[in-house]
Order: C-alpha cells, then sequence, then structure tokens
C-alpha cells in the first residue's frame, strides 16, 4: 500500500513538473546564457570587418548574427542566398512573416515597456527603421532593464546595435535611444517574435 501512494505521489509531482517544464518553454525560448560576451566578441569581429572588408556587404551579416547570438533562431539567415539578410530584407521579413508581429512605434512608453518584458521572457524583439529609399537600420532589443533616455525622453530597453555606416556608434548593452536620433523616433517599429 505504501509503495502504490509514495508511487502516486511521484506521479502527481512528475506531471507537475512536465506541465510547467512545458509552459516555460511554449512561452518563450531558449536564449544564449552567456550572449553578451559573444555579442562583444562579435563586436569586435564586426570593428574589424569594417576597417578590412573589401566587400561592404559581408558586414551586412552582424545584424542578423546578433539575433542568433541572443535567441538561437536564424530568422534573419536567407536559405536561398546562403547570408544573413540586409536591413531592407529584413524589413521585408518581418512585415511577411507570421512569425513576427508589430508591437508599436518607439515613441510609445507602453511599446517599449512590452519590448524589454518580451526580451526578457527569452522572446526575441527588434527595432527597424528604414527610410522611404529602403535604408535604414535594425537593431536586436535584448534581455536586461529599462534605462532613462534623456535624449528621448522615455525609458527604453536594452539593445545591441552594428552601424553599417558608422561602425563606432556601435554597441552591446545600451539604451535603445543610442541607435535612433530623437527624430526618427516616429518612424521606428517594433517587432516581436511569436512563439
Amino acid at each position: 500500500m505504501r509503495s502504490l501512494a509514495a508511487l502516486s505521489v511521484y506521479l502527481k509531482v512528475f506531471f507537475t513538473i512536465a506541465v510547467l517544464t512545458s509552459a516555460s518553454v511554449s512561452y518563450g525560448q531558449s536564449i544564449n546564457a552567456k550572449w553578451k560576451q559573444d555579442l562583444e566578441t562579435t563586436l569586435e569581429e564586426f570593428l574589424k570587418c569594417k576597417t578590412t572588408a573589401s566587400d561592404d556587404n559581408r558586414c551586412h551579416q552582424f545584424i542578423g548574427e546578433s539575433l542568433n547570438k541572443v535567441y538561437k533562431i536564424n530568422d534573419f539567415y536567407s536559405q536561398k542566398s546562403g547570408k544573413f539578410m540586409a536591413v531592407s530584407e529584413i524589413a521585408e521579413f518581418l512585415k511577411s512573416n507570421s512569425k513576427w508581429e508589430l508591437l508599436g512605434h518607439s515613441y510609445d512608453q507602453k511599446t517599449l515597456e512590452t519590448a524589454q518584458e518580451h526580451a526578457n521572457a527569452k522572446k526575441a524583439v527588434v527595432a527597424l527603421y528604414l527610410t522611404p529609399e529602403g535604408t535604414g537600420h535594425a537593431v536586436v532589443i535584448t534581455p536586461g532593464e529599462l534605462k532613462p533616455s534623456g535624449s528621448w525622453g522615455l525609458l527604453v530597453p536594452s539593445a545591441v546595435s552594428f552601424f553599417s555606416t558608422e561602425p563606432s556608434k556601435s554597441f552591446v548593452d545600451k539604451g535603445l535611444s543610442y541607435a535612433f536620433a530623437k527624430n526618427m523616433l516616429k518612424d521606428v517599429q517594433i517587432y516581436g517574435r511569436n512563439y
């Protein structure tokens, strides 16, 4: 009798753990525990690429690669072309792929808070600015805390940014406002990945 009661308790504990584990897996996904360290190394590689590359397009891989370094997903890698996407390709992908949804614009404090909450829940988030000519900048929102931005007058999420036109402005783990000037706020869209 005792062994049957013990087995019953064991099974209840096992199923409770199984339910909790599956719930947490469906809420987000795994995240690279040493993403910050890996991105610091990636930033060094990016800066070397910008000073030594004869083909500037090769240096665009770091935007898509940073998404993979943090969230372990390759959404910005094009199987067709065999390389990571440029910003204009990322913009088209985000708009047309059902795994990604527009969370809102960067001028909305609630959107910024949601972006940080998603990142902290291991859900990939990106901020995107695109000009009418199709050039722009994409940034990966990283886990962390909201940071006060004097230039924006808002609390902004943590981010990583690789500036292909101004590499010295690139950074790891600073506020989103370091990536976009205040006059860009109305045009910066924030996308979150669905899981």
